[in-house]
């Protein structure tokens, strides 16, 4: 096996931009309404990984404690405003420390006591390990939320009801807490039902083309994706949990 990936040449990538560019006529032909979207996001994409490669260089050279924890605190903290803004649910305090100390102990636990790392900090472990990590959680309790702020607004009267016989705040939405939970899991476990035989996953096929041994980067994947459902299912209940009575004011008084 060869030590690294073979690169992909400029003349490459400028194809790959025609492709989209086609992709994007597509788009017009049929009239989507998504095109301005399609060209942001492609931008946004390509300026964002280039950019990141760069800085990941940079951390990876100097591979110091306070610069790995500085580069994470940040992740964290565009992870929680994503969330924030793609949930709709309002500002809330709650949403960073749980996406920070999630992330961040899981990451630990998975450079110490999985992988068994020298270093717990390398930052070629840890930004990218945590990166993994902190985007399911992301995405997951994105939608988590956004599910349980619609469900509040469309059970309003359900959930009225249930307030006025003397339900608790969590007797009156455990319903659609649960339902919530159930989708931010679900994308996770499907991956996991399906993973080395409809496809396989990124961290798996960077091993590999990297040299890796697939059977190492089996190892790799299954403790991934296992450290992965741990993380979903932790942050977004905590989330769901703290920002329930976020959301049922918001609802309750028609804000």
């Amino acid at each position: 096996m060869s030590d690294s990936a073979k690169d992909i040449s400029i003349i490459s990538m400028a194809i790959l931009y025609l492709f989209s560019g086609g992709l994007g006529l597509l788009i017009h032909i049929l009239k989507l309404g998504i095109l301005k979207d399609f060209i942001y996001s492609l931008i946004r994409m390509s300026f964002q990984l280039f950019l990141g490669s760069f800085v990941l260089m940079y951390i990876f050279k100097i591979n110091t404690l306070w610069i790995v924890l500085l580069f994470f605190t940040l992740m964290s903290v565009v992870a929680s405003r994503t969330i924030i803004q793609k949930s709709k649910i309002g500002e809330s305090f709650f949403i960073y420390p749980i996406i920070f100390f999630t992330s961040f102990l899981l990451t630990f636990i998975f450079q110490v006591v999985i992988v068994g790392t020298d270093t717990w900090y390398d930052a070629r472990y840890f930004i990218t390990i945590s990166g993994m990590i902190m985007g399911n959680s992301m995405n997951a309790c994105a939608v988590a939320l956004d599910r349980f702020n619609n469900d509040l607004k469309e059970n309003y009267d359900l959930i009225e009801t249930l307030f006025s016989f003397g339900a608790s705040n969590f007797e009156a939405v455990s319903i659609f807490f649960k339902k919530s939970l159930r989708s931010a899991l679900m994308p996770i476990i499907t991956n996991m039902s399906s993973v080395g035989i409809v496809f396989f996953p990124g961290m798996m096929t960077g091993q590999i083309l990297a040299g890796s041994n697939p059977t190492v980067a089996v190892k790799y994947q299954i403790a991934i994706m296992i450290t992965i459902a741990i993380s979903v299912l932790i942050s977004t209940m905590l989330n769901l949990y703290f920002n329930m009575k976020i959301a049922l004011r918001k609802f309750l008084d028609g804000v």
